[in-house]
């Protein structure tokens, strides 16, 4: 069921056209369930992109719900500052423990945005600390960190960042390693990362400038889930390594099993200097994020009060213990379940599933890790040839599928699917059925 007319006169929805909201007024949710969500009406829609990429375990869990419920008869808030709640004392020991070694100090933030701007202050003030004048940032194009000015300034979607980056400070951007349409012009099953090299020149040339290399690893997300291989993620760590340049890796959506791996640095063997995590973290419950780093990097901020070192960066919600409860009990049924181990047989079903969009005329692209699947829709299969921007075919295939009852919401040409791991075989081949479905009667 949408919103009546005048319903909505009060609302500014983010990402999306004014006009759209009166052709199409929103859906009224009114309930969660697993895989599925429903509206004010009882039809149910099968949730394909994880609400924004945060209902890793499906909605309305009932041990997430249990402990927020529990939680919030104890206690609702207290400052970080000189107090810490119990839950968010526990989370801190939970993290830890599953973070990749040495990434041992944990600072609490709200959402992904700002464990990125936290994660970007932090490495400034790291080389301060340590007497360097290290304050520009890298960053790969078609990168997305967030929405507030510090996160949009190594953000690198000319739709999302190009008006501010006129306005605000714009950072350096190297190539995104876009395999489809490679910036080499090279087949990624034997080349050896070339579209790094521009990351090499860049940091030959101005990384004594350079404080931190921020990247998404693995998959470079907003854009259109760009997947890349291991590779490429091991030569930027290395080229970081040798310019000692830090490197910040935003597993804000990927990490917590979503790439087949616990966070997404896994496959490359390496581990960040500074990792940044949220969506998943709280199950999609509450808003809360880390950002998490070595205790080689903290001890530059040790020191007594007239030294000046300490960080000075808070949020009110800082380790809220609703959201930490909630993340205790997400973390603690990704270790009980053995997430993401034990999703490999589900992970190949899912996988396999997607290579027959191959077999459409306007699948251009194909790319899927772990559970993230996407299909990059063109005009022209042989000559990549894009689709016609004005006709919007993506937006009125995730329409289409709206009405059989899926939840899709494209980024661009591309059309994704990131379920909660809990979907089944039966819901998966229903979700590429239903999509195929949706492309054949609009294109």
């Amino acid at each position: 069921m949408n919103l009546q007319p005048g319903l909505n006169d009060h609302i500014w929805f983010p990402f999306t056209c004014s006009q759209d909201l009166k052709d199409f007024p929103p859906l009224v949710i009114e309930r969660g369930l697993g895989m599925y969500v429903y509206d004010v009406a009882g039809k149910q829609y099968l949730d394909a992109i994880g609400s924004w990429w945060v209902s890793i375990l499906g909605h309305n869990h009932p041990r997430i719900s249990r402990a927020v419920i529990g939680q919030i008869n104890k206690l609702e808030h207290v400052l970080m500052a000189g107090f810490i709640a119990e839950p968010t004392l526990r989370l801190s020991g939970l993290l830890a423990e599953m973070a990749p070694e040495g990434l041992d100090r944990i600072f609490y933030s709200d959402n992904g945005s700002t464990s990125v701007e936290v994660a970007l202050k932090m490495a400034i003030q790291y080389w301060a600390n340590k007497g360097e004048n290290k304050n520009e940032f890298v960053s790969l194009c078609g990168g997305y960190h967030g929405d507030t000015l510090g996160a949009m300034s190594v953000g690198g979607i000319p739709s999302y960042h190009a008006l501010f980056h006129e306005r605000f400070k714009k950072q350096h951007f190297v190539n995104s390693p876009y395999c489809y349409r490679c910036p080499c012009g090279l087949d990624n099953a034997i080349c050896s990362a070339q579209c790094m090299d521009s990351l090499e020149t860049l940091l030959r040339e101005q990384g004594a400038s350079v404080a931190a290399c921020i990247v998404e690893p693995m998959v470079q997300a907003a854009v259109g889930m760009r997947v890349y291989p291991a590779k490429v993620l091991k030569r930027i760590f290395d080229l970081c390594k040798s310019h000692d340049v830090l490197l910040i890796a935003d597993e804000v959506a990927m990490g917590f099993g979503r790439t087949g791996k616990l966070f997404a640095c896994e496959h490359a063997a390496i581990v960040p200097d500074i990792m940044c995590i949220a969506k998943g973290l709280t199950g999609g419950y509450l808003p809360m994020a880390a950002t998490l780093t070595s205790e080689n990097i903290y001890r530059e901020f040790c020191g007594d009060f007239s030294s000046g070192r300490e960080f000075q960066h808070g949020h009110t919600f800082t380790g809220n213990p609703l959201a930490a409860a909630a993340a205790c009990e997400t973390l603690t049924i990704l270790k009980e379940e053995n997430i993401p181990d034990s999703l490999s047989g589900k992970i190949t079903f899912f996988q396999k599933g997607l290579r027959q969009f191959n077999k459409l005329d306007c699948v251009g692209d194909v790319r899927s890790i772990g559970m993230v699947g996407a299909i990059e829709l063109v005009k022209n299969k042989k000559t990549k040839e894009k689709l016609p921007l004005e006709k919007r075919l993506p937006f009125f295939i995730a329409r289409k599928a709206l009405e059989h009852g899926l939840l899709l919401r494209p980024l661009g040409d591309v059309l994704y699917f990131i379920p909660a791991y809990i979907i089944t075989e039966e819901e998966i081949d229903w979700m590429f059925r239903t999509t195929i479905q949706a492309i054949k009667e609009v294109v």
